[in-house]
């Protein structure tokens, strides 16, 4: 990782008053210290297409292990490997942003995103589904006792439209179902027609926990 990425984050996290970079690592891991002096380490990628399994494994390889990674650009895929391997060693990733969260928890590793934890939990406890497994950050294999699995697909937007049905399309690959995150706002129709030609369906959170019983 180049010095001048970590240095850029280093100097971003210590502009939010809340936190302060004590040290670094030889490894490189930013030593980060909360106001109530809770200490952790961050370890920075700079990774532009999808963060893989192979980019986080070498973070891990060493007896001194990270409890959050951030990446620049924050925009970069996690992909599910990564996410699951990240998981497994107690850790969290996110962006600059959930680094202070993160600080809050004073377990920076236990940190989740709250709004993707809502989604995962309610998918996880519906009656016909046996697993859920990440294929992004925000995108979701859910296998189900009861017909085939579905790729689930979550973006934040208030009114989804058509272009945000195709973004998320550019941006995931193929999806089952685009779920909106926020309860408020609506669907248009040209984005149900977007989606109805991907062979895809948009949905909001209540449409989706039927769709995942039928």
């Amino acid at each position: 990782m180049s010095n001048s990425v970590i240095n850029w984050v280093a100097e971003k996290l210590v502009t939010t008053e809340e936190l302060e970079i004590v040290e670094r690592t030889p490894e490189d891991f930013l030593v980060v210290r909360a106001q109530d002096g809770y200490t952790f380490l961050v370890a920075v990628l700079g990774v532009q297409n999808v963060i893989e399994l192979s980019d986080v494994e070498p973070l891990f390889a060493g007896t001194t292990k990270p409890q959050f990674i951030v990446n620049v650009p924050s925009k970069t895929l996690w992909s599910g490997a990564a996410i699951d391997r990240i998981h497994a060693e107690s850790a969290a990733f996110g962006t600059l942003g959930d680094v202070s969260r993160a600080a809050n928890t004073e377990n920076a590793g236990s940190f989740r995103d709250k709004n993707m934890g809502f989604f995962i939990n309610a998918m996880e406890q519906h009656s016909n589904v046996s697993s859920i497994s990440y294929v992004y950050g925000t995108v979701f294999k859910v296998d189900r006792k009861i017909g085939e699995s579905l790729v689930v697909a979550v973006i934040d937007a208030y009114n989804m439209s058509a272009e945000d049905v195709r973004n998320a399309k550019s941006r995931f690959g193929d999806f089952d179902v685009l779920v909106k995150s926020s309860s408020y706002g609506s669907i248009t129709n040209q984005a149900e027609a977007a989606a109805k030609s991907m062979g895809a369906q948009t949905l909001t959170f209540r449409q989706l926990m039927g769709r995942l019983g039928n």
